[in-house]
């Protein structure tokens, strides 16, 4: 139907149009903004705030306000100049927790606005690799790249391996391009290099140590590769140890002090000759519930036994007084899900709370053939939500480190 008075009712529909545009939301200004809503407390290796930075935005237009944070302190600021106004608030003295931050008129005496602050112990993430052997092809080692491509700020503590010197399966040009590759991640990633050993005899036996097989935790391939390392005496494993520095140091790959034993095989005789070699971090301790692919095997009742009371929320201590053992806590991605790992970070934060301690989360892989594209899926959903509670995000605590930083926070 035709309207028969058409400017009534162009004016009736400008006046419902004006309505919705008046009832419309506008877009909202912030009224008060922390610089940085996660702040970490001190402990040796990350240096803690001293202040907190409140800006309070220039539309509340008193001159005058108290904030206080909890009932822990409170500072009056006053407004000399139009603007924004900002707030020092001196921290360093609050223990960890979440503080309400509240701002009040101090001519009304009412609240204005209010915030949260989160006081929190860093949670130090450790991405860590076990390179069983390096013959693997560059498809692996592209992801490796993409890892830290994906993840800018992510260091990963490359186990890496004296034998790949003495494979010889392994052409030279191969072995040099594996040597410059892995020295790209510690020169423009800032990764770690410390020291992976499972026994192969190409290289146990350049040591003055005769090769052994037969103590296995598979089956004896004649090879070494499944050699238990604590078959090997301390004098013994010294002499590994040592040939390893001397491997790396002929090569220019620095004087390695972080170790993780092959299969996690490390005993006391193995921590002794660490000790002895200057090696001053271990990361061999795991869960050894989380591998349950090798039941059956001598490899599964081997690191039961040695890891008992090892879990997932398992912190750093020292078995010996120069040792620092950073448990694997996170295994490695070959025997846990994306889900479950995301489920192991929330174990070591949980609730997403702020930390009353300093606290480790490892995860890691073999950046070998087993590194399939679903397990390199895995790792990034992994570091995904890692990167959801980072720290440099002002989302948590989430910090990423090398291992070897970790005897600058854990000291005996």
């Amino acid at each position: 139907m035709v309207s028969r008075h058409p400017i009534s009712f162009l004016i009736a529909a400008f006046t419902l149009s004006s309505h919705f545009a008046l009832a419309a939301p506008r877009p909202t200004v912030p009224e008060i903004v922390l610089e940085k809503s996660w702040v970490l407390k001190s402990d040796g290796l990350t240096q803690g705030e001293e202040r907190a930075i409140l800006t309070i935005g220039s539309h509340l237009s008193d001159n005058e306000y108290k904030v206080s944070v909890g009932d822990a302190l409170s500072v009056t600021a006053t407004r000399t100049m139009s603007g924004p106004l900002r707030v020092e608030l001196p921290i360093q003295d609050l223990g960890p927790g979440d503080y309400t931050v509240n701002v009040k008129s101090k001519p009304s005496s009412s609240i204005v606005a209010t915030t949260t602050l989160h006081v929190s112990y860093p949670l130090y993430v450790v991405v860590s690799t076990d390179w069983d052997d390096t013959r693997t092809d560059n498809t692996v080692l592209n992801w490796m790249e993409d890892l830290h491509q994906r993840f800018p700020k992510l260091r990963i503590t490359q186990f890496f391996a004296p034998y790949h010197y003495t494979d010889p399966e392994i052409t030279e040009a191969r072995r040099q391009e594996i040597d410059t590759f892995i020295k790209r991640q510690r020169n423009v990633y800032g990764d770690e290099l410390g020291v992976h050993i499972h026994g192969w005899c190409h290289f146990v036996n350049t040591t003055g140590v005769n090769c052994k097989t037969k103590e296995t935790f598979g089956t004896d391939d004649g090879t070494g590769y499944t050699t238990i390392l604590a078959a090997y005496s301390e004098e013994e494993m010294t002499k590994i140890l040592q040939t390893s520095i001397e491997v790396y140091a002929k090569h220019g790959l620095g004087r390695p002090t972080s170790f993780r034993a092959g299969g996690w095989t490390a005993s006391d005789t193995v921590f002794r000759a660490l000790i002895n070699t200057g090696f001053n971090a271990d990361s061999s301790a795991v869960p050894a519930h989380r591998l349950i692919s090798w039941l059956g095997y001598p490899l599964y009742d081997w690191n039961m036994a040695r890891w008992a009371g090892i879990t997932e929320t398992s912190q750093p201590y020292y078995p010996f007084p120069s040792l620092l053992e950073v448990p694997d806590n996170g295994v490695l991605v070959d025997y846990i899900s994306a889900k479950d790992m995301i489920q192991v970070y929330d174990q070591n934060q949980p609730e997403g709370k702020p930390l009353n301690r300093s606290t480790v989360y490892q995860i890691g892989f073999h950046p070998v053939d087993s590194f399939t594209h679903d397990r390199f899926v895995r790792m990034q959903k992994a570091i995904d939500h890692v990167e959801q509670h980072a720290y440099y995000r002002d989302m948590g605590p989430a910090v990423y480190v090398t291992l070897g930083e970790l005897t600058q926070v854990f000291r005996n």
